[in-house]
């Protein structure tokens, strides 16, 4: 079975696309509005912009405090959530059927006339900063987001979502409200529903709840390609006192809708996305070095970022990077084999059930064959572009697009002399540079 993509079910007075994937066996609605544009949007210096706005907006509507927000939502018997990400924004929720009506008339104020008071700034501004404080005693966390800086750099995927101290400290309430209005246009816009619902029954309720959104064309703003810095660099993110180890190796991924990606998606399957794959196998059942290892080519509207991640024993660290490179050049150059990808293709198709299983999983490959302007067929037709895949063109693909000469390297471990001389000394490594975990 594959998710059905038709196109929007209707197009608001706005010009808003509509998508729906009716399912009547709950009386439930799960609600999606989607934003075309996500955090590249921050101003350079205002990192943590976008995040704040929405965030900010999730606190209710005029008129309404944010306590009395939550217990109307409760009564309601709904949820709402916001998530932003590089490239969109996402408010998400679900509400029992017989109280859709006055939960998008919610919806759709919070939308076009959000409170933005400024004692929730103020409290939220505060949160923040105590959340990007305490990121520093999640090693994991901490390691990623010092990995996708080394990798990207100073183009717009590099830019932390959430911000920093400084940028979030100097944010004004003036600016987040600007900020939260220029996004709302019909352009930037997208609405998915979800479970026991029609388009005859949604439609005059949904058209009433989004009839304030300003009708204006969508906010071009577009990140450039992102270019790989030459080599393998080695960034040592430095922590006191680590037994255990953070460590992400990787380089440059695909863009969505990329025509290596079916082929690349089986391949990196087989490398290092299942308990069984080859990466796992040899680091952690061959030699315990990492409860936990994987590998994930990233997608978004640009190329993102293609990764390993494990977290080694300090003693082991080295000894298992110098693994993961080998492993990394034997993929590319002799990919492979048949029974890897025959098993790879076998578990992927097999859980795409699970990715099917409910309406609101089903919608959201429709909203992202919008969001990122993709052919109707690319996401609804998993089954037959996985089963399609060859191992030659698998293998063909991974010598094209996986990196393992233009790496970077992000270790988040103790350092000193000692560490930082072998990771030298490791083949390729043409630079490692050293910083504090508490600046990152």
């Amino acid at each position: 079975m594959s998710a059905r993509v038709p196109g929007p079910r209707f197009v608001t007075e706005a010009g808003i696309p509509v998508f729906l994937e009716p399912s009547h066996a709950l009386p439930l609605v799960d609600v999606e509005i989607v934003f075309r544009l996500g955090a590249i949007t921050d101003p350079e210096g205002r990192e943590g912009l976008t995040r704040m706005a929405a965030r900010l907006a999730r606190r209710g509507p005029r008129g309404m405090s944010a306590e009395r927000f939550d217990e109307t939502l409760d009564a309601l018997g709904a949820t709402l959530g916001m998530s932003v990400s590089t490239e969109w924004i996402r408010m998400h929720g679900s509400v029992i059927r017989r109280n859709l009506e006055p939960y998008l008339e919610l919806f759709g104020r919070v939308l076009t006339s959000p409170g933005m008071r400024a004692a929730d700034f103020a409290r939220l501004r505060r949160k923040t900063e105590a959340e990007l404080v305490q990121l520093r005693d999640h090693d994991r966390a901490l390691a990623a987001r010092a990995f996708r800086h080394h990798i990207f750099g100073q183009h717009l995927y590099g830019r932390p979502v959430s911000g920093t101290l400084e940028t979030v400290s100097k944010l004004k309430l003036a600016q987040v409200k600007a900020h939260f209005t220029q996004l709302v246009a019909s352009g930037n816009l997208i609405v998915g529903l979800a479970g026991d619902v029609t388009a005859e029954a949604v439609r005059p309720a949904l058209e009433a709840a989004l009839s304030g959104v300003p009708k204006a064309k969508a906010w071009k703003q577009r990140a450039p390609k992102p270019r790989a810095a030459k080599g393998r660099r080695v960034l040592v993110i430095d922590k006191p006192e680590r037994t255990q180890t953070q460590l992400y190796v990787g380089g440059l991924g695909l863009a969505m809708g990329d025509p290596d990606f079916w082929p690349l998606l089986v391949a990196n399957t087989a490398f290092g996305g299942t308990f069984t794959s080859r990466l796992v196998h040899e680091v952690r059942s061959e030699r315990g070095w990492s409860y936990g290892a994987s590998s994930k080519v990233g997608v978004d509207r640009q190329p993102d970022a293609f990764y390993l991640w494990t977290h080694p024993g300090a003693e082991q660290a080295v000894d298992c990077l110098k693994l993961e490179l080998e492993l990394l050049d034997d993929w590319v150059s002799n990919g492979l084999t048949g029974d890897e990808i025959r098993r790879s293709k076998q578990y992927l198709k097999k859980s795409h059930a699970f990715d099917l299983e409910t309406a609101a999983k089903r919608l959201d490959p429709q909203i992202d064959t919008e969001l990122f302007g993709l052919d109707p067929s690319w996401l609804a037709s998993f089954r037959g572009h996985v089963g399609g895949v060859s191992r030659a063109a698998a293998n063909d693909a991974t010598s094209r697009r996986i990196p393992n000469d233009d790496l970077s390297i992000a270790l988040l471990a103790t350092a000193d002399d000692a560490l930082v001389a072998s990771l030298q000394q490791i083949d390729g490594v043409r630079q490692v540079d050293v910083v504090s975990h508490e600046n990152v």
